[in-house]
């Protein structure tokens, strides 16, 4: 019987990395597959999808584990349930900018076809309706030519829908591409950043339109100024930034005069939509900015009421203020330095139409 011979095992080579190069290294992956999972966040919300961001998903596109996603990345989880804000997951203000842009985008066109669905649905009912109510005395042809008449009301409607979701889409893409033309000449040190927040009056006045509620109006002014409120946080590291206030009072559209206000070159402008009229308002909303921010309020002013009233019919012709709402902004409180404001500039606005 032949003996064994043992058989020699070759010992692995060591390993003579530096452990501070390995660490690093670790490090820099780490660093990496978190900007990733940000980006597959970032990218989710920004397509206006309504499906949720499934968490194994997030895994499976990054290259890690579910188990791995939680244990090392769990601070992002909030994002990716759309608790928290996806936008602060974005780096450097073009960029912000131009998410933000996008964002709202979304949101009009959202709200849009949601207004559609609800429009269809509601037609839907009225003909059913009518049709019940009529069917014991029309006869089958009456019948006929009163569908085709629902008919034809129901698509001259959503003609119009569509054209004007058209025509707000095509808007707001036009500031996406002036945002994306300013980001390209960003390097210039005459240029100015600048992020634009708006109000949707002009979508509350719709709603008003249909409700006739002022609660509801004053609710959603809130809800917008509130929302605005919370974003002041994610400048709070960024140098020399200027809050300019637009003092609404319905006589001049905002969006001209924020495609028209250019500040100096080092400094980051949020140019902010405030239809609010007495001081306590005001001060309300001013308490909410950082105290190292600069505060400017930008007043239009139209001296003759004849004038101010022709305009506001004219900007708001299709779907009319509130009346409340424009006594509120002839009465408005006349501001002034004492408020907490660093500037307070009043400017005559020339008469549209």
């Amino acid at each position: 019987m032949s003996k064994l011979r043992p058989v020699a095992v070759p010992e692995p080579a060591p390993d003579d990395r530096n452990p501070a190069d390995v660490a690093l290294q670790g490090a820099m992956a780490g660093a990496s597959r978190r900007q990733v999972i940000k980006d597959i966040i970032v990218t989710h919300f920004l397509s206006g999808t309504t499906k949720k961001l499934k968490l194994f998903d997030v895994a499976k596109r990054a290259g890690i584990t579910r188990q791995a996603l939680d244990r090392y990345y769990a601070d992002l989880k909030p994002y990716m349930a759309g608790k928290k804000d996806f936008t602060d997951l974005v780096d450097g203000m073009q960029d912000k900018a131009r998410v933000e842009t996008q964002v709202t985008i979304n949101s009009v066109d959202a709200r849009w076809k949601a207004r559609l669905e609800q429009l269809q649905v509601e037609q839907d009912k009225e003909v059913a309706k009518a049709i019940h109510s009529h069917i014991t005395t029309l006869m089958n042809g009456d019948i006929a030519v009163f569908e085709s008449n629902q008919l034809r009301k129901t698509l001259e409607k959503q003609t119009l829908y569509g054209a004007e979701l058209k025509k707000t889409n095509a808007i707001l893409e036009l500031k996406l591409a002036r945002s994306s033309q300013r980001d390209v000449s960003a390097a210039s040190p005459s240029s100015n950043n600048k992020v634009v927040y708006d109000v949707p009056i002009e979508q509350l006045c719709i709603q008003y339109q249909r409700t006739r509620s002022l609660t509801a109006f004053d609710e959603g002014k809130e809800l917008e100024l509130r929302a605005i409120r919370e974003k002041f946080a994610r400048f709070a590291a960024t140098p020399n930034v200027h809050v300019v206030l637009f003092a609404d009072r319905y006589i001049s559209r905002f969006s001209h005069f924020a495609d028209s206000y250019i500040g100096p070159g080092d400094e980051t402008s949020l140019i902010i939509r405030l239809p609010l009229f007495t001081r306590v308002e005001i001060n309300n909303f001013i308490k909410h900015i950082p105290a190292n921010f600069k505060k400017s309020l930008y007043v239009p002013f139209m001296p003759l009421e004849a004038e101010r009233k022709a305009q506001r019919v004219f900007i708001y012709r299709q779907n009319p203020l509130p009346p409340q709402e424009i006594q509120a902004a002839d009465n408005a409180d006349n501001p002034n330095m004492t408020w907490g404001l660093d500037q307070v500039v009043f400017f005559k606005t020339a008469q549209e139409g």
